[in-house]
């Protein structure tokens, strides 16, 4: 019993880390775009006082959905995912993907698996983590791209929150997710060398890419 009430307690903590990280998010995107609180009540049917709440995380318990159209008032997207505590599931096309990226990857990188988030209850965990002095890459593999702007978000957040220097995304060759990737490409590019060729003949040579990648295995 008193594990598991660490553990909701733990789950308690960071919800309210998160309601904090959210309301900055939705006051930062309002203003971005030109919005009032107002503006904002207006649209979902609430109060500008009960905006200025959301955005503080003052009292109150909203539900997914008013949160979900506050988000979308503003631009923004709620994404809320669920992680088995260790680690998430692999399947076994995921750790295979995985698995060529590192053997075509310089033995001079140290290699750690499962890398766990270096934050007190954070229960997320990098795929895998390459690294040498001054040098921490975090890799993450992904075998079918879905919804490709919310995994490069969740990738792009593990990265920070591990204090990452570098975001590698590997992806596995098919046939869909190319067509994703094309789809995507104009976004992505600004944000990620999408050259697998260039990106790997780094990695080959023990050297850590010019830029945050997205490569095809």
């Amino acid at each position: 019993m008193p594990n598991r009430t660490r553990a909701i307690d733990e789950a308690l903590h960071r919800l309210a880390r998160q309601r904090l990280e959210f309301g900055e998010q939705l006051r930062t995107a309002r203003r971005l775009h030109g919005l009032t609180q107002r503006n904002v009540g207006a649209a979902i049917g609430i109060s500008d006082a009960e905006v200025a709440r959301r955005e503080l995380a003052r009292r109150g318990n909203p539900g997914i959905e008013s949160l979900a159209a506050q988000a979308a008032a503003v631009g923004l997207r709620l994404s809320i995912r669920l992680y088995p505590v260790g680690g998430e599931t692999r399947d076994a096309a995921q750790l295979r993907n995985l698995a060529r990226f590192l053997a075509r990857s310089s033995a001079s990188f140290r290699r750690q698996l499962e890398a766990v988030m270096p934050v007190p209850g954070d229960l997320r965990a990098l795929d895998a983590v390459l690294s040498k002095p001054g040098v921490c890459i975090a890799v993450e593999a992904v075998t079918r791209l879905a919804d490709v702007q919310a995994q490069v978000r969740e990738a792009q957040l593990k990265a920070r929150d591990f204090g990452a220097t570098r975001l590698l995304i590997v992806v596995a060759a098919t046939r869909a997710n190319r067509r994703a990737l094309d789809s995507a490409r104009p976004v992505l590019a600004a944000a990620f060398d999408l050259d697998t060729r260039r990106v790997m003949a780094a990695l080959e040579a023990g050297e850590e890419p010019d830029r945050d990648a997205i490569v095809l295995i």
